[in-house]
């Protein structure tokens, strides 16, 4: 009887451990979308240039997100119907997924601080090409490249006192107002904002993670030893 109530308890954690990686999977295509559609983001993404590679760190982000997104949904759906349908094989294919989702979590937070400074400098390379083709050419183009990174991000050149400006910012920066940041520390900032929700994110997904597994493995392994999922817990009454 104990070892049955303790496999049940184990299903209604693991039932919840299910909703709460759909719920995951949901929250990562919401950040993913809002990189992706956000207006900080998108101005950068849309600079033709060849220097430009924060569009291809871009679409690899966002193409990334989605899959993961994908792929979390899909696990919470197969970890409830393996629950529901009480199956070693589904929840055996669930561990295995668990697995290899913590890998990947592990790959992500050794990645996360590369990538952030991968993305800053990025993102800098191309406010800085900017900001010297318009300062040696007087270029119409990256004028209207650098005035719509200063509305959007707020920020004004490289510096952060208006007297400090030089023909580049009195040209492409909006003078009315306080005095705005810099856009590289404006740039910096806006990506460290994002790494942690990021990080906040990969975290709580690492502990769910790791608790599903340790869920899922004692499943199998007690499905392994009884005779039936559908008497576990239960008395069955001996024909004479």
């Amino acid at each position: 009887m104990r070892i049955g109530c303790l496999i049940k308890a184990t299903k209604y954690q693991l039932l919840g451990t299910s909703f709460t990686v759909m719920f995951l999977g949901v929250a990562v295509a919401a950040i993913t979308l809002w990189i992706s559609f956000s207006d900080e983001f998108i101005v950068i993404r849309n600079i033709t240039i060849e220097t430009n590679r924060y569009a291809r760190l871009h679409d690899l982000a966002a193409y990334s997100g989605l899959s993961a997104s994908v792929f979390l949904t899909l696990l919470g759906i197969i970890c409830l119907i393996g629950i529901i349908r009480e199956s070693e094989y589904l929840l055996s294919v669930v561990l295995f997924c668990f697995a290899l989702l913590f890998c990947g979590v592990v790959q992500m937070m050794y990645w996360r601080s590369t990538y952030k400074q991968l993305v800053e400098n990025a993102v800098k390379d191309v406010y800085d090409f900017l900001y010297d083709d318009f300062t040696r050419n007087s270029s119409n183009h990256s004028k209207q490249d650098l005035i719509a990174i200063h509305s959007t991000f707020l920020c004004c050149g490289k510096n952060s006192t208006f007297s400090h400006y030089n023909p580049v910012e009195n040209e492409t920066c909006f003078a009315e107002g306080p005095p705005l940041k810099d856009c590289l520390q404006a740039v910096e900032d806006q990506i460290t904002g994002l790494m942690a929700i990021v990080e906040a994110l990969m975290v709580l997904l690492g502990i769910v993670t790791v608790y599903g597994m340790i869920l899922a493995a004692f499943l199998c392994f007690a499905g392994c030893l009884t005779v039936s999922w559908y008497t576990k817990g239960k008395y069955k009454v001996a024909k004479q």
